[in-house]
């Protein structure tokens, strides 16, 4: 199946992408046109656009995944993954305290998932550590080259970029990266896969993988079960459109906030000595970013907010629930004071 990772502008899909989703359906023998209908939009559109809003390619992908039985689509596995092999694999990770202990764990579930061949690895380094691939295991009937190559480049490459936006959302925040490597040659689009990982990208190295600081691995998994349920709903929205993009220390807050709204927002003490600084620095750096600890409290909800009515399966009941709020009511009226207008306005202009 084509590999369908697309670059990302501002919440824009490139109509390329799109197109070579409708052929991995049509490849699999289902009507693309029938495809497009049950999503509500017309083939026509979808075959002759420059760029489709990124929620509604994320609805796509998800349908096509549904449709053809097979969680792999675009990415490296070896066969066809089951339905429900992510979201199960996801579960079985989401208590890990760390990074470094999210992908083992993951690695361990995948060891005996049916239909996966290959599994995320930790690559340990002298001044570094990196996340690549392993085979699932030892006597596995093919090389972890000899699946790397048969699935190609785009599949790596899209592989990666989905286990980097995998860890950042359970970190809460975009992980800062050193660098990409690839095992094979630079291909004729190789030139803007930097600015799809922002950081540098390198070619023909010993290894695919994503190379990262000693200590991002031990991040904390700022993510809980309710916040997964709500993840899970969008994705893979959230695995090709990814919610964090830059380091300031504004962002970091915001991620150690997390997704579940639903519970009491940490406070300024507890935040500080998350991030190893004094209540006195964190606020101050904060205001030389031009904002305050209340503001991204109040900023972090309105973006949730935001995020939640993406996801159409979500109900305003629930939504206000995963916010903290006891009454519908008193979400939609929060949510007309941040934005100016109602929670249904809202959804219906996406």
């Amino acid at each position: 199946m084509t590999a369908v990772q697309p670059p990302i502008t501002s919440g824009l899909i490139s109509g390329s992408y799109v197109r070579a989703l409708l052929r991995a359906v049509a490849d699999q023998g289902y009507d693309p046109r029938r495809f497009a209908d049950e999503e509500g939009v017309a083939l026509e559109m979808l075959e002759a656009c420059n760029h489709l809003p990124a929620p509604l390619f994320g609805r796509l992908y998800q349908r096509a995944m549904l449709l053809l039985k097979d969680e792999s689509l675009g990415m490296v596995s070896g066969g066809r993954v089951a339905t429900g092999t992510f979201r199960m694999m996801c579960l079985c990770v989401i208590h890990r305290p760390n990074l470094r202990a999210v992908i083992e764990r993951a690695g361990e579930f995948l060891d005996i998932c049916n239909g996966m061949a290959i599994k995320p690895q930790i690559v340990p380094a002298h001044d570094s550590v990196a996340v690549g691939f392993a085979t699932v295991s030892e006597d596995s009937s093919l090389t972890l080259k000899q699946i790397l190559d048969a699935d190609g480049p785009m599949r790596v490459r899209t592989s990666l970029f989905m286990w980097y936006n995998l860890l950042s959302w359970f970190a809460g925040r975009s992980l800062p990266l050193q660098r990409v490597e690839f095992n094979f040659d630079k291909p004729g689009n190789g030139g803007q896969w930097s600015k799809l990982f922002r950081c540098p990208v390198e070619f023909a190295c010993e290894q695919s993988l994503l190379r990262f600081e000693k200590s991002v691995l031990d991040l904390p998994n700022v993510q809980s079960e309710q916040s997964l349920s709500v993840f899970l709903k969008s994705a893979p929205y959230r695995l090709i459109v990814p919610s964090y993009h830059d380091q300031r220390l504004s962002d970091r807050v915001l991620g150690i906030f997390g997704d579940d709204l639903s519970r009491r927002l940490p406070g300024a003490g507890q935040v500080s000595e998350q991030l190893g600084m004094s209540v006195s620095t964190l606020r101050r750096q904060l205001l030389d970013e031009g904002t305050s600890f209340q503001r991204l409290k109040d900023e972090c909800r309105q973006a949730a907010a935001m995020q939640y009515l993406a996801t159409s399966e979500l109900t305003y009941t629930e939504i206000a629930g995963l916010l903290g709020f006891d009454e519908v009511s008193a979400f939609f009226r929060a949510f007309r004071r941040w934005t100016g207008t109602t929670p249904s306005g809202y959804r219906a202009s996406l």
